[in-house]
């Protein structure tokens, strides 16, 4: 295990056998004792550079917008350093939901050791390119229906996602938090951990990188020329959701992002807003 410590609090992250850097574990306000070692690592020094979400950009957000709530995470897989917003708020996912359908989805074929069956594949391109809604559901009944959304987001370790849908709840008011998102990302798209191999994942990444232009802002904002951006927004009501990643070229490298914002009048009203957050993420790490 290791820690470092952020604004006062210790953030613990599993350390593979290989070195790298796993999932985060737990955070809290205090060393918790029982760790069988621990290594305390600065991340100024492993080349973190700054945080995008200083406090005068937060404050300057929240007082533009003091009817809305927010949260952002971000996983730089080339430092393995973190940054995060508000990383108490759980929001509605509204369809950022879609990505875990489709890993679900992805999984059922993987797990009966068979590729997407056409009518997935008409399933899952609609869904993910276009934020088509009717396949959420039709998904979910081709696998049995309840508990099916619930038990997605327990083997995809989602500790900080609260599932509806199931029953007669709709399943974009599930509430979700900017790390969640981001560990999907990480499973889903770069296999860092989780159930799904590598041909699926490849299926995930060309179905998020050929999402309709009308339906390309968000994390894209300030991406230089190049760069490929694997993404899911959710946009629906008083959501305003974007999640990805933005891969830089020539490498396998890049960063996991989620931006996550409710409270709008309509969705619309929130893109500049969360286009504001992404682009001081990529002013940061893209480059």
């Amino acid at each position: 295990m290791f820690f470092y410590r952020d604004d006062g609090l210790f953030r613990f992250y599993d350390v593979r056998s290989d070195g790298s850097l796993g999932s985060p574990l737990r955070s809290g306000d205090g060393y918790t004792r029982g760790w069988s070692s621990v290594v305390a690592v600065d991340l100024d020094e492993v080349g973190c550079g700054e945080d995008p979400f200083t406090l005068a950009r937060i404050s300057a957000l929240e007082a533009r917008y003091p009817s809305q709530s927010f949260t952002a995470y971000v996983y730089d897989t080339r430092s393995a350093c973190v940054f995060e917003m508000n990383s108490g708020e759980r929001l509605r996912t509204a369809s950022v939901f879609k990505v875990m359908v489709m890993a679900g989805t992805l999984l059922e074929a993987q797990n009966d050791g068979r590729p997407l069956t056409p009518w997935e594949v008409g399933q899952l391109e609609p869904m993910i390119t276009e934020s088509a809604n009717a396949p959420v559901r039709a998904l979910w009944r081709s696998f049995g229906g309840s508990p099916w959304f619930s038990r997605q987001a327990e083997i995809f370790g989602l500790e900080q996602t609260d599932a509806v849908g199931d029953s007669a709840g709709v399943w974009g008011r599930t509430t979700t938090s900017a790390e969640d998102q981001v560990d999907l990302m990480r499973q889903v798209l770069l296999g860092e951990w989780g159930p799904l191999r590598e041909p699926y994942r490849q299926v995930a990444w060309g179905l998020m990188t050929s999402v309709v232009s009308s339906q390309t802002w968000g994390v894209t904002e300030g991406v230089p020329s190049g760069w490929v951006v694997a993404q899911k927004n959710g946009f629906a009501g008083h959501i305003t959701n974007s999640v990805g990643f933005v891969h830089e070229p020539g490498t396998t490298e890049g960063y996991a992002i989620a931006v996550l914002s409710n409270g709008w009048s309509n969705w619309t009203e929130g893109v500049a807003a969360v286009e504001r957050i992404a682009d001081w993420v990529s002013a940061a790490l893209a480059h």
